[in-house]
Parts: C-alpha cells; structure tokens; sequence
C-alpha cells in the first residue's frame, strides 16, 4: 500500500503558463482545507484524488487540460491529506462532501461544475452530484472505486495485510486515508445503492493492467464492475490499453482527450 505524503504549500497567487494561479487554505470550521486552482472560464472542473493522494496528483496534465479548454481548474487535499488539516471526531463521507460545498462557496463558486475523479475519488463525486445534480455538468472517471469492485470484503482482505507498523504510519502521514479503510463499512453501506444521476452524462476510463489487485479474479471483477458502469445509458466507456491504475501517467493524452472532449460537448 502506498502512502502518498506531501509538504506544506505557502499561501499564494502564482502564474501558470499565461494564467494565474491560486494556492490557498480555506477555513471551514474545525479546520482548513488545502486548494490550488488554476484560474479560467466556463464552468469550472473539479478534480477528485484517489485513496490517499493529494491535489499534487493532477498536476503534470492541468497545463494540457486548461490550454485545451480555458477552463477554471479546481484541485484541492481532503481532510487529513496533504497539508488539509482533519477533525477526527467528526471524519465521514458526508461530512467531507459538505465541507467541500462551504469551501467552494467560500471560493466563490457556486454555479456549474464539471467533474474528474480517480479511483476512491469517484464515492466522493458520485455523493457530490447527488446533492448537487443541477450544477453538473458531466464527469470523467478514471478508474473509479465502486460499491461493486471495493466492496466491504475486499476492504477487509486490503486491511488485514496492513502491518501494526504501516497503520501507524499512515495514520501519522496520511490520517485522511487512514480514516476511510477504518471506516470502510459505514461509507459502504451509505454509497451501496446511490447512483450517479443518470442525466448527466459520463466519461468511464477502465484502465487494463491493475497490478494493486493481487489475484487474477479480482481484476476480473474490477474491470467488470467499471465497464458495466461505463456502459449505463448516458456513459461512454473507454479501454486505456497498456496502462495502469492511474492512466494518465501511463498515457496522459487519453485523459486529457477524454477530458477535454467531454467538457467541450457539455459546455456548448
């Protein structure tokens, strides 16, 4: 299991390429919450990280995306990941989903929204369009984590090979993710029958060779589970061939493409 850690970003406004940059912590109660956007126009993409990553995750193709749609780019560290700060007492699903909405707000955005997520990510956009379906837009999926492929067994299997050493680390370094796969259950029983809103329409990017499952039948059935959501009415699925879990490092012009064809469709 890999632990992704990164060090504190000053507070600031940067340039990126020709547009200027935002790197900023958002109060929002107990605590703040880490954000780096890159400023544009147009309804705005909102990225979502995998179990354990941060915003710093997204950033070798927001360049590419950005100069392709003139987009605003929103990434940003949850809760205990990062340099996000985390209130354990009070760490959930909808409870992370509802600081990102004040947060936003606090950021001035309100309106629509198009979104990207990868892996564990995709709980978090799915539980986010459903308390917000009329500002989305469409989403892009990358390999997304699904009631039917990270079930409440599979979380289990995951963290009985976890070390007392390696908990302990995680907790320290990454007590967002460490938080999720203790909390497994509760998240599960929440997502099992929540849908994503069958009107907005949806990118689903299955990648080939998910070398983090250890057993040939759970790649089996994980890749069954993302194709079979990739090919719900108003989902597009796509095979990334020869590539790994997370796809755009493998093949960074499929994502992009993916995300960018998306976005152009439904922002006409």
């Amino acid at each position: 299991m890999k632990v992704i850690f990164t060090l504190f970003f000053c507070s600031g406004i940067f340039l990126f390429g020709h547009s200027q940059t935002l790197d900023t912590m958002i109060d929002i109660g107990s605590y703040k919450l880490h954000f780096y956007i890159v400023k544009g126009m147009g309804a705005p993409i909102l990225f979502e990280s995998g179990n354990g990553a941060d915003a710093t995750t997204w950033k070798s193709i927001l360049n590419n995306i950005h100069d392709a749609t003139g987009a605003t780019l929103i990434t940003y560290d949850r809760a205990g990941l990062g340099s996000s700060g985390i209130d354990t007492n009070h760490i959930n699903l909808p409870t992370e989903v509802k600081t990102l909405e004040l947060a936003l707000k606090k950021l001035g955005y309100t309106k629509q929204l198009f979104l990207v997520n990868h892996s564990f990510g995709s709980f978090y956009s799915i539980l986010f369009a459903i308390r917000n379906r009329r500002k989305i837009k469409g989403a892009v999926f990358i390999g997304p984590a699904l009631p039917c492929n990270y079930t409440k067994k599979r979380n289990k299997e995951g963290n009985e090979m976890v070390s007392t050493a390696l908990w302990d680390r995680i907790k320290k370094e990454a007590a967002g993710l460490y938080y999720v796969l203790i909390n497994y259950e509760k998240i599960y029983n929440l997502m099992e029958k929540k849908k994503f809103p069958p009107k907005t329409p949806a990118t689903i990017i299955g990648a080939e060779n998910q070398t983090f499952l250890k057993t040939e039948d759970y790649k089996t059935e994980w890749h069954q589970c993302v194709k079979s959501f990739g090919e719900q009415p108003n989902h597009t699925f796509v095979f990334a061939q020869n590539c790994g879990h997370t796809v755009w490092q493998d093949n960074p012009q499929l994502v992009i493409n993916e995300i960018v064809t998306l976005y152009k469709q439904t922002n006409k």
